[in-house]
């Protein structure tokens, strides 16, 4: 049963629905409607950090979240994200197809009694814009900021500025109290104080389950966060050579993230040498190619034409491998020595 205008006052001070900013506070007297409460865009967003993406589809480097396991880049999953926020007046273009991640404007609290629903607004489905991706149902108990899937499903570009109303909140009575609500600890809830940010799927616990049925998880998670709090800045084909090196490692060799670190760190030097000689090659067999352009013509010459051709392809990859950087002992250190490091 969905809860009218008068339930809703009588709950509002309970939800505690304010705004981070005292210019634009919560209105009950603009924003309750007959049956539901009118939420505002807040001016937080989340864009895909920009990357190399054709170029590491070629060569098979490209992201992909596989939810029978969990890597580097979920558990920190803002390295994929970049939070942006916008200012009044501002505002962020979302084109065709896209998709970026906002939030609810107005933090609340969904009382104990109730279940909520959140649902778009006519008027901007008409223009094709999807405020969520199936995740419109809240808890009771559950507190924060109501997280926003904004997706352009139009065929025209759209502006979206912060403050105005995007969404309505409904709230339905329960048959009664919860025995557990969100945030107990049994039920090991995901997004307590929610910031709207991005996904924790790997949280789950069901996830969790899954991942120890199939043996994908060969490191505890409390080895991989410390993985994560110490390479989190680096680069991200950094990471994924780390990722990719912890993969083949079986359970019995993770001691702890030191020791993982300094292995990986071990064979990233290895693989500078390696890169500086694949670079040093093609210069050393061009010239020696043309040099030989004054001399008689010979087998040799093809032959050096051909190596110098040849190394083009595993010099650009070590040009590309450096250009990425490389994770030494060193640097390890000083990742974690850093001054805007947050373990």
């Amino acid at each position: 049963m969905y809860l009218t205008d008068r339930d809703i006052r009588v709950l509002s001070d309970e939800m505690g629905l304010t705004g981070p900013n005292p210019e634009h506070p919560f209105e009950p007297d603009r924003q309750i409607q007959p049956c539901s409460i009118d939420l505002r865009i807040s001016n937080v967003f989340w864009k895909p950090r920009r990357r190399r993406r054709l170029w590491r589809r070629i060569l098979g480097r490209e992201i992909v979240i596989d939810l029978r396991r969990s890597n580097i880049h979920d558990l920190d999953a803002l390295r994929d994200w970049k939070r942006v926020e916008v200012n009044e007046g501002q505002h962020v273009t979302l084109k065709p197809g896209h998709m970026i991640m906002g939030r609810v404007y107005e933090r609340f609290k969904m009382p104990v009694s109730c279940a909520g629903k959140i649902e778009g607004r006519s008027s901007f489905a008409r223009l094709g814009l999807a405020i969520h991706c199936t995740g419109d149902f809240i808890n009771p108990g559950w507190e924060g900021y109501m997280p926003l899937q904004l997706t352009n499903l139009g065929p025209y570009p759209l502006r979206l500025a912060p403050y105005f109303s995007i969404c309505q909140l409904m709230l339905v009575r329960l048959s009664g109290e919860p025995e557990k609500s969100y945030g107990d600890e049994n039920l090991r809830s995901k997004y307590i104080n929610d910031d709207g940010g991005p996904s924790l799927w790997w949280r789950d616990a069901r996830v969790e389950q899954l991942q120890k049925r199939l043996g994908s998880s060969n490191a505890t998670e409390a080895i991989r966060q410390q993985i994560v709090d110490r390479v989190r800045f680096e680069n991200t084909a950094v990471i994924a050579r780390l990722q990719r090196d912890l993969d083949h490692k079986r359970v019995n060799q993770i001691e702890n993230a030191d020791q993982v670190l300094g292995d990986f760190a071990g064979r990233e030097k290895r693989r500078r040498l390696t890169d500086n000689v694949f670079l040093a090659l093609p210069l050393l067999l061009g010239a020696t190619a043309l040099a030989g352009i004054f001399a008689p013509f010979g087998v040799w010459l093809v032959v050096f034409v051909v190596l110098f051709v040849a190394s083009l392809i595993p010099a650009f990859l070590a040009f590309e491998r450096r250009d990425d950087g490389y994770l030494g002992a060193d640097k390890a250190r000083a990742v974690e020595e850093r001054p805007d490091h947050q373990a």
